[in-house]
């Protein structure tokens, strides 16, 4: 008996040291094979911020002008970007005014809108222009990477209004976007923006401050717990599995979401990339404050669009938590957080209660999206904890809205005339016509369930 005993062990032994040593050999050569493929590409690859300006605003926003290249889609992979000569992500040149019968719209918004890492006929913008063409009428799609709201306002007043677009977008990703507002409007930020029946006067200053001003502000004790020593354990686990060559992709689509701060420790109040802060429950005064500023500059854009008879509409880009249930479950793991001390849908709340108070259009299909996730499964983000949609993530945003894309582009069509004259023309009404606002759709928009998925 002892004897089949050392034999059995003997043959487990011999089982878990070959396993040992085939793992190891494994990782070893797709460690090599990852050196020598960085070492060989034959060229470095483009990415996002090479189709960027480098100095300032343009006429068409912060993209490049004239720029076409292969940039990397994050997946490691290439795809097409092209801007036109206006720097606008768009395949055609414009001129100022757009042909008769032709729906211009602006989609103003920062990385999301211009398309991160997604190809050039894979953005929503480009698969909103093309569903307007084959089912309403002609129409044409701008795409002005702004970065925040508060430039977008200013980019419209110096350079987007010469375009005379018939429907603004304004993107506002969840999270960076509310930060930026607070940053923007402080009194050490880059903008003062003054509202005063109904006038809009928005001035850039030389204010350099930046997030990073605020890495002291630290999100309070109480939104965080501590593990266990059995969960910490399994944490560990699972952070060795994730940095092996040869189970980290298994994970990469299910790493919580990044921070600015890079570091994993507390999150702070303000960071760029997870907004966490958006979501407490009760808000700190500072967030409160930071919605203040950002519902501020959505108002303010509101009237400056009425005035020139543009119709304007809020679009909102959810975090990749709060529309993939196993995301939040990573970044509550990642960051030790309370899942009782959140609120997920807070944000789009608070700014849908505001835009139904101030008449404001909004597009929010956040829940739409949420719903589609869990009826395909499919990942709408690029990996790593990327905030960032994928290709599929644009199509999600896109299906998931269209119904009120299709309300929003009906209204704008009411404004399209085959002769640009100025008798005929209501973007054009003559010295003694009042400047009201064009006839919108409801603002209640974005909503119900999801189209069913392709």
């Amino acid at each position: 008996m002892f004897f089949l005993n050392r034999k059995v062990w003997l043959v487990v032994l011999t089982i878990v040291l070959s396993f040992l040593v085939a793992v190891d050999l494994a990782e070893f050569s797709l460690k090599k094979i990852e050196q020598y493929q960085r070492q060989h590409q034959p060229q470095q690859l483009l990415d996002y911020g090479n189709t960027v300006r480098p100095h300032g605003l343009g006429t068409g926003g912060y993209l490049q002008e004239n720029f076409t290249g292969y940039v990397t889609d994050g997946l490691g992979g290439t795809v097409r970007w092209h801007n036109n000569a206006a720097g606008f992500r768009h395949d055609q040149e414009v001129s100022p005014e757009p042909a008769p019968g032709v729906l211009r719209l602006l989609s103003m918004g920062d990385s999301f809108a211009a398309g991160y890492r997604v190809g050039q006929e894979e953005t929503f913008s480009f698969l909103l222009e093309q569903w307007i063409n084959q089912k309403l009428g002609k129409s044409e799609v701008l795409v002005s990477e702004i970065e925040e709201p508060i430039t977008g306002l200013y980019y419209l007043s110096k350079s987007g209004l010469a375009f005379h677009p018939h429907i603004v977008l304004l993107g506002i990703t969840i999270g960076n976007d509310i930060t930026q507002s607070y940053i923007a409007l402080d009194p050490r930020g880059g903008y003062i923006l003054k509202v005063d029946n109904g006038n809009v006067t928005i001035e850039k200053t030389a204010g350099s401050i930046g997030v990073s001003s605020f890495k002291d502000y630290e999100i309070p004790e109480p939104y965080f717990q501590a593990p266990s020593k059995s969960e910490l354990t399994i944490i560990k686990i699972k952070k060795w599995f994730k940095y092996l060559h040869l189970t980290r992709r298994l994970y990469q689509d299910r790493e919580g979401i990044m921070s600015w701060h890079q570091k994993q420790n507390r999150p702070k109040i303000f960071d760029m990339t997870n907004g966490l802060a958006m979501f407490l429950k009760p808000l700190p005064p500072m967030v409160e404050e930071a919605y203040e500023r950002l519902f501020k500059i959505i108002v303010a854009t509101q009237i400056f669009c009425n005035q020139h008879h543009m119709v304007f509409a809020v679009e909102l880009f959810p975090q990749r938590f709060q529309v993939q249930p196993p995301d939040w479950d990573s970044a509550v793991e990642k960051y030790s957080l309370k899942k009782s001390g959140f609120d997920l849908m807070q944000p789009n709340r608070k700014i849908r209660e505001f835009c139904q108070q101030h008449d404001i259009i909004l597009i929010d299909p956040t829940a739409a999206m949420a719903q589609r996730f869990a009826l395909t499964g499919k990942n709408m983000y690029l990996p790593n904890g990327d905030m960032h949609w994928s290709r599929e993530g644009h199509r999600a945003f896109f299906e998931c809205s269209r119904s009120a894309f299709s309300e929003l582009a009906q209204a704008g069509l009411r404004l399209v005339t085959p002769v640009n004259s100025d008798s005929s023309n209501p973007r054009n009404p003559g010295q003694d016509s009042p400047a009201s606002p064009p006839e919108r759709p409801s603002n209640r928009m974005g909503s119900g369930a999801p189209p069913k998925p392709k």
